[in-house]
């Protein structure tokens, strides 16, 4: 072929190939440094989907003055978009004219051209980090103010400074985005010329002396805060004249306001009290309202001093702010209904003893603790475990079936004295435990036991009222009451006798310093038995709700010290050592 020929084999070529590409990328073209030349649109948004994954794993950085900011692309509300950049992929070298296209397929055999990235982010979230970087780190324009120097107020002049470009800056973080190697910008900085208000700078500068002359003070009732001069110079602060409000603002700064309310706060603010109910000596039932919490906001103390400082008195009046208002109304205790004393029961114990401390710890936690229609009541809920944290003592207990010394020891019999007050009131009781033995101080039949986390004492306000539960306590007593709305049900309750009595098995303890003759009782047990537990709930309509509680006592061990040949064959420490004979004198003395 000759030279002159070759021209065209070229543009033969060319035509050729722009057949054969057809549809699919032109040739030279790379996405992200991957050659997608002769690629379809599918095979593209594969590639595409690849390097959004790579993208988003990459943080990326901006820079102001030395100072840098790491960013996820997730915080930006990073995508790329799939079929956008297939769509720019395929249209690179093409749209421009034919000899246009030929110029960039010929490039394409000697050097790659990259397609263009489609990324999109969101511009409010990516304009509130370049906002922080720029008011934390550049030298921003300043418009003015006035500013406290060798004990005194001063004018703080205007002056000129660098913000940063925004549309620059997006156009920047775009770039860096769509780039896997490029992850690190500098923000652009433009210089800016402050707003000028300088007759606004002079009466500022009025004002702030005026308020910093001498000192100022609030009242209220018989609390005072005094700020000295020294104290309002210290607090001192003032915003600069905008476009939006041209004014200098004078503030004083809330932290300096803070310390000198440290000490009254003490004093005036306090947390919202809960309306609850009190009971009187005769059983009456009332609701004290509860009150809103009280608070110190710094803010209005500094508003009022501010405003002080315009009187010729330069006194104020303290501002006590309304604070949380209470979980619990008076109205929503009202509601509940209750006003009537439905159950009580009364069971006695020696005086001060550290089971006694517990009786009286418990019902303390206890007293004045409503339950809502429907809902349902667990002591061991409310309470938790029985520790010294919580205020409970060591004292005797029933621990599978002896008696140890255990933090909250006693708490059964108020469990005992709760129960009868809920039983005998008639509402449903969904979790009760009888003592292991039988303890003469309550009723047969109806003892209850508690311990953390079972057994527990439950049971569910089955009435249309609430049920507030109040006990009260002496020196040798424990009372717990019980008030509801009243429902008109009687309660009826009936124990059968004792039924298949056991007797108490006995451990011999053998001693040998124990006479043969008489042995001693260290514990004189008890017998065992059943009874049976009747209630029956009589209602207004006629209709009536009967129940069978059975309950087992178990026979207590009857403990003996005896000489060793005093203990039974087949009883442990039995040893077959035959006792002496009685002495068979005639009895005359020598």
């Amino acid at each position: 072929m000759s030279i002159g020929g070759l021209p065209l084999l070229v543009v033969a070529l060319f035509f050729v190939d722009r057949v054969r590409l057809s549809g699919k990328v032109g040739r030279g073209v790379e996405l992200a440094g991957v050659d997608v030349s002769g690629a379809q649109f599918p095979e593209v948004q594969r590639v595409a989907a690849e390097l959004e994954r790579r993208l988003s794993e990459a943080p990326l950085s901006m820079r102001i003055r030395g100072h840098e900011r790491g960013v996820a692309p997730a915080e930006l509300g990073f995508r790329l978009d799939e079929d956008g950049t297939a769509r720019a992929a395929l249209a690179k070298g093409r749209g421009q004219g034919l000899l246009h296209e030929f110029r960039f397929w010929l490039g394409g055999f000697s050097r790659k051209r990259p397609a263009e990235v489609v990324v999109a982010f969101d511009q409010g979230k990516a304009l509130e980090i370049v906002d922080a970087l720029q008011r934390d780190h550049a030298d921003l324009p300043f418009s003015g103010g006035v500013k406290v120097i060798s004990g005194g107020v001063a004018l703080d002049p205007a002056r000129a400074g660098h913000v940063v470009h925004r549309e620059r800056a997006l156009s920047e973080l775009a770039r860096v985005l769509a780039s896997v190697d490029a992850r690190a910008f500098e923000l652009p900085l433009v210089e800016q010329e402050p707003l000028r208000v300088p007759a606004e700078l002079d009466a500022a500068l009025v004002r702030a002396r005026r308020l910093t002359e001498e000192a100022i003070t609030l009242r209220e009732g018989g609390s005072t805060l005094r700020f000295e001069r020294a104290d309002l110079l210290r607090a001192l602060r003032s915003r600069p004249p905008s476009v939006e409000d041209p004014h200098v603002a004078l503030t004083l700064d809330p932290t300096v306001v803070d310390e000198k309310l440290e000490e009254l706060r003490k004093s005036l603010e306090a947390p919202p009290v809960n309306a609850r109910f009190a009971v009187d000596d005769k059983d009456h039932v009332s609701v004290e309202p509860g009150r809103a919490g009280t608070l110190l906001e710094s803010s209005k103390v500094a508003a009022a001093l501010l405003d002080a400082a315009e009187h010729p008195e330069r006194e104020g009046k303290l501002p006590i702010t309304r604070g949380a208002e209470p979980e619990v109304t008076a109205p929503a205790l009202e509601g509940l209904e209750i006003t009537k004393l439905v159950g009580r029961f009364t069971t006695r114990h020696p005086c001060c003893q550290p089971r006694v401390d517990n009786i009286h710890r418990i019902a303390d936690l206890l007293r004045g603790q409503v339950v809502k229609p429907g809902d349902t009541f667990s002591v061991n809920a409310l309470i938790g475990p029985r520790t010294a944290k919580n205020g409970f003592k060591p004292a005797p207990t029933i621990e599978e079936g002896e008696m140890v010394d255990s933090l909250g020891g006693g708490v059964s019999q108020f469990a005992t004295t709760l129960f009868n007050a809920l039983f005998l009131a008639g509402y449903d009781i969904l979790e009760r435990s009888p003592h292991t033995y039988w303890f003469a101080r309550y009723p047969m039949g109806r003892d209850a036991t508690l311990s953390w986390p079972k057994p527990d004492v439950a049971f569910k306000n089955d009435t249309d009222g609430g049920a507030l539960i109040w006990p009260e306590y002496g020196d040798d007593f424990i009372t717990v009451k019980v008030f509801g709305k009243d429902s008109g049900r009687k309660v009826k309750i009936r124990v059968t006798p004792q039924q298949d009595v056991v007797q108490p098995p006995i451990e011999y303890i053998p001693d040998m310093t124990q006479t043969h003759e008489k042995d001693k009782v260290k514990e004189a047990g008890q017998a065992g038995w059943t009874v049976f537990v009747f209630r029956q709930i009589d209602y207004p309509d006629k209709t009536k709700k009967e129940e069978k509680r059975k309950v087992v006592y178990k026979p207590r061990t009857r403990r003996v010290i005896v000489h060793p040949c005093r203990v039974p064959q087949g009883e442990p420490g039995y040893t077959g050592e035959k006792c002496p004979e009685p002495d068979g004198g005639d009895g005359k003395e020598e």
